[in-house]
């Protein structure tokens, strides 16, 4: 197997890209990652440039690409393509496998190298931690595409017929990572640790995010981070709040 890690990135989750990238080199053999200048709202900030600057010269397994949006596109539509570029990339350089990510996104390295090695079918999904900070999450109802089985015709997109997208309640994938397979896909039951509201500016988050709902919820981020304690009912996820180590020696 050779897994290639696709990372899409912008100025708001710089603060965690380089623990990212050092979390996924342990269990790929490739991380790509796909940053832009501008948001998907037109917002520019050079933070991805620095961020390269200061990286590159520490490892040969990583590979930097720069997408831009294109300009009258959707926010969605332009972070689907982002992936894509990632995913073309991936294709051109041998990958046999791939796990799209975005920078907020972990896992156990140990755990993800035990699927590897007894990998099946097309591809796996995986239940989410929300992190509200680095040692303080719950439980969410949205799930994430992981490893996956490459092929000439994989794409993500908006792809309503990949496996456990829907529930009679709910949708539970972001609707850029869903990929074109129909069938093969299992659910597995590593976790991924997804650092939804650590940042360092929490702002460049919510004008930017791709799910506008954040932007009507601002207040009530505000008062989560203020308020996060074990045992508090998130307001963002109308669940208790559980203590954890800080498994990603997260320092913002």
């Amino acid at each position: 197997m050779r897994l290639v890690s696709i990372i899409s990135t912008w100025a708001d989750t710089i603060c965690l890209l380089g623990h990212c990238i050092e979390n996924h080199l342990q269990f790929s053999d490739v991380v790509i990652v796909v940053g832009s200048v501008k948001s998907n709202y037109e917002v520019s900030s050079r933070a991805y440039a620095e961020f390269i600057n200061a990286y590159r010269p520490t490892n040969s397994r990583v590979r930097f690409e720069s997408l831009e949006p294109t300009k009258g596109l959707k926010p969605l539509t332009n972070e689907t393509r982002k992936r894509n570029h990632g995913l073309k990339i991936a294709k051109d350089i041998g990958a046999t496998h791939f796990l799209v990510a975005d920078a907020d996104e972990f896992y156990e390295p140990d755990q993800m190298n035990k699927l590897k090695e007894s990998f099946k079918g097309n591809g796996y999904v995986h239940r989410v931690r929300a992190y509200i900070t680095p040692t303080l999450y719950c439980m969410d109802h949205t799930l994430v595409a992981g490893i996956h089985r490459m092929g000439k015709n994989v794409f993500c997109g908006n792809y309503p017929y990949y496996p456990f997208t829907y529930s009679k309640y709910a949708a539970h994938i972001d609707p850029s990572r869903r990929l074109s397979y129909m069938d093969g896909i299992q659910m597995s039951d590593i976790l991924c640790h997804h650092y939804t509201l650590v940042r360092k500016d929490i702002d460049l988050k919510i004008n930017n995010s791709t799910a506008t709902s954040l932007k009507s919820k601002r207040q009530e981020i505000y008062e989560e981070l203020r308020d996060a304690k074990p045992g508090y009912i998130s307001r963002f996820y109308h669940k208790p709040l559980i203590e954890t180590d800080n498994i990603f020696h997260i320092a913002l």
